[in-house]
């Protein structure tokens, strides 16, 4: 158990949270591991204001945009989690790993957005072209897309 999470334990036992200027004292694998206990302990309010503080302190720290994506998917709060894996996909750049890719085609399934999974299984292909997983994601995505029966326009009443 780190310091932080007995900080942020005693603090909520008494009904207040740490300052911004507390947690400022931890670095960005602090706060993420102190996130990763949190949840295990089932404590998802205090790892979503752990997320907030993260996010204001490290604001392109790969480990908070990490964490705080996984802590948005498991409280299937796609939109957030579309952002932070957007943000780690842009902080990581060329070094974006297939299991980010992979987190955020999810996310945009989870969406129902597959033509915009569509467009980022296409970016994750060009990164990765050899990875076996993507690549099934892609072909999936592109088969979905192609058969989707467009929506007709409601004809208008004369």
């Amino acid at each position: 158990m780190t310091s932080l999470y007995q900080a942020m334990l005693s603090q909520a036992v008494s009904g207040q949270m740490l300052s911004l200027r507390d947690v400022s004292q931890f670095s960005a694998a602090e706060i993420r591991q102190t996130m990763a206990d949190l949840v295990a302990a089932n404590r998802i309010d205090l790892a979503n204001a752990l997320a907030a503080a993260g996010q204001s302190l490290y604001p392109e720290s790969e480990d908070i945009l990490a964490i705080s994506a996984l802590l948005a998917e498991i409280q299937q709060d796609w939109t957030t989690a579309e952002d932070m894996l957007r943000k780690l996909v842009d902080t990581q750049g060329a070094a974006a790993t297939p299991f980010t890719w992979r987190h955020l085609i999810r996310v945009l399934r989870c969406q129902c957005e597959p033509g915009k999974a569509l467009q980022v299984a296409q970016q994750a292909m060009a990164a990765h072209p050899t990875d076996p997983t993507l690549r099934d994601e892609y072909l999936a995505l592109q088969e979905l897309v192609s058969t989707q029966v467009p929506v007709a326009a409601p004809a208008h009443m004369h």
